[in-house]
């Protein structure tokens, strides 16, 4: 769980394609095979390999409403009846060893997964999948990537970093790439020149294919490196890694940054180490989430599985090799020390936010009046991506309480993921008719939405994950003065300091969530009390303006060693 702020931006429940995201997609291809004619070939070859259905869906998707229904039931049959073809035979052989290796590789059992497939490798698609496995396996092993020849850089330009992230804007909107984007920007205004590049092949491979390889957004330079059309087009972790190494130590000789600052998780890491090792360049290594605690939190059964306990020893191994590590509170950077990375090698850069969201007005009453929220009303709720973790269960509960306690609240619940159907369901078997959750909205509106509610809920569930990261929205909501209550965890617990800025509950506790809700529904001077302790807070500590001098001070140190 990354700084996982507004990642209902971007994220879209398992293998549903938007008729909208769909024809962005496919526009793209075709503006990108314009310009690279033999690059999207590939890239389209290598989809279509992977998911020949998905493919024809997304096609058909993108076409105007009323040719749907003719194209799609030839795309859909055609597509069907060519996976058909080439998996007949083979598919009756292998079923049951295939589901198998999917259940251990789900599971986390990634060498049982690749072994399993190893007897049934001459047909191409077994092949394709056991490779495609040990590829993931071999990332997450000690070195991935193989070394290469020293390159010295004779002279480096003064203040210039060089960010290596997974993804970025544009293209992809989520608390990760908003974060990218206010460090550097807050960087290049406190007088750093910082440079971001995003991983290899993104965003061509995520369909994209019109994408350029150089952008510049709010003036600040943004690198892609795009497959060039040479050599296999890899398909898994490891092979796009080394690609990444080699293009990142060509753009290191070329622009010669003092510093690379990779951003979690360990592919960014990876290839900073290894450039590290071939141009002499220090790495400062940002943990912002431990994501192999998100993935094992979603199924108890791979909690100290392979992948599990690979990945967590690939991502302490980094912490270690770094030059200095960030990371973004306190609690996560004692984790952080339990890996064995020194504490005074560690520095915090909390998630911030703008110094104008203090002062700002996003006009909650307009996001009320449109969906019916009366003035009277107290409204109870979050912006946030709707996963199991985040307790949205817990609040519904807490709201059914309050109703039966003749102390009603409406609850908002902005934003989208796996867990908002269930949420849905919930809301019909708890009868809470005027609960509101209107799924994804775009940034301006997201903010809207924090601005129309009376008291931000954080209820997070106890696990792991949770107790390590902090999020940002209730960072957000602090800064436009709202009152927060969170489950009484320590990466939330740290959020809100000790002057009042906000009031911890027990996690998964309805009766608790619902009396401290009610407190403040009748306590209107509380409510204001609380958002301007929550407002001081964030005003003292989270401003970007403020994390730009910590990431100044660290690379100063680095360079003058």
């Amino acid at each position: 769980m990354a700084s996982d702020a507004s990642r209902q931006d971007s994220s879209k429940a398992p293998g549903k394609v938007s008729a909208k995201s769909a024809r962005a997609g496919v526009g793209g291809l075709l503006k990108g095979f314009v310009q690279h004619p033999i690059i999207v070939s590939r890239v389209v070859a290598t989809k279509v390999k992977s998911d020949p259905v998905r493919v024809a869906q997304a096609a058909a998707e993108a076409l105007p409403p009323r040719l749907r229904p003719v194209v799609g039931s030839v795309a859909w049959p055609t597509a069907r009846r060519a996976r058909r073809i080439v998996r007949k035979f083979g598919m009756r052989v292998v079923k049951g060893p295939w589901n198998e290796a999917k259940a251990h590789w789900d599971a986390g059992r990634v060498s049982e997964a690749a072994d399993l497939l190893e007897a049934h490798t001459k047909y191409p698609f077994v092949k394709r999948r056991a490779a495609y496995y040990r590829g993931e396996l071999a990332a997450i092993s000690p070195d991935p990537i193989p070394p290469a020849p020293k390159i010295a850089i004779l002279s480096r330009v003064k203040g210039r970093v060089m960010h290596l992230v997974t993804n970025a804007l544009p293209y992809t909107q989520a608390g990760y790439t908003v974060r990218t984007h206010r460090i550097v920007t807050s960087q290049q205004a406190a007088g750093i020149d910082p440079h971001v590049v995003t991983s290899w092949g993104w965003p061509m491979l995520q369909g994209h294919a019109d994408a350029a390889p150089y952008e510049e957004i709010d003036g600040i330079p943004y690198h892609r490196l795009l497959p060039d059309g040479h050599g296999e087009m890899p398909f898994e972790t490891q092979g796009r890694i080394i690609r990444g190494a080699d293009a990142v130590t060509r753009l290191v000789t070329e622009l010669r940054p003092e510093i690379l600052h990779a951003a979690t998780d360990h592919r960014n890491g990876s290839i900073a180490h290894a450039v590290r090792d071939r141009t002499g360049t220090p790495f400062v290594y940002e943990v912002r989430g431990f994501l192999e605690e998100t993935w094992a939190s979603r199924d108890p059964i791979r909690v100290g599985s392979q992948r599990h306990l690979l990945q967590r020893e690939r991502e302490a191994f980094l912490m270690r090799e770094a030059d200095a590590v960030v990371t973004l509170a306190e609690t996560m950077a004692t984790e952080i020390v339990e890996r064995g990375v020194p504490r005074e090698k560690i520095h915090l850069a909390p998630n911030a936010v703008d110094d104008s969201l203090l002062t700002a007005n996003y006009d909650g009453a307009s996001f009320r009046r449109a969906y019916g929220i009366g003035d009277d009303e107290i409204v109870v709720g979050s912006v946030s991506s709707i996963v199991a973790y985040e307790g949205f269960a817990t609040l519904l509960r807490a709201a059914a309480l309050l109703r039966d306690g003749r102390t009603p609240v409406r609850v908002l619940i902005v934003g989208d993921g796996t867990e908002r159907e269930n949420l849905l369901q919930l809301v019909e078997e708890l009868g809470l008719r005027d609960a509101i959750l209107p799924g994804r909205v775009g940034p301006d509106e997201a903010l809207q939405a924090q601005d129309a509610i009376d008291v931000f809920a954080c209820p997070r569930e106890d696990l792991r994950v949770c107790r390590l990261v902090t999020p940002l929205k209730p960072v957000e909501a602090m800064a436009l003065g709202k009152p927060v209550v969170l489950s009484d965890l320590p990466a939330l617990s740290e959020l809100v300091g000790s002057d009042g800025a906000g009031m911890l509950v027990p996690a998964g506790d309805p009766e608790a969530l619902a009396k401290a809700i009610a407190g403040l529904r009748e306590d209107p001077a509380k409510r204001a009390e609380m958002g301007e302790a929550g407002r001081a807070e964030v005003a003292t500590k989270r401003t970007w303006s403020r994390v730009a001098e910590t990431y100044r001070a660290l690379y100063q140190s680095l360079t003058d060693r």
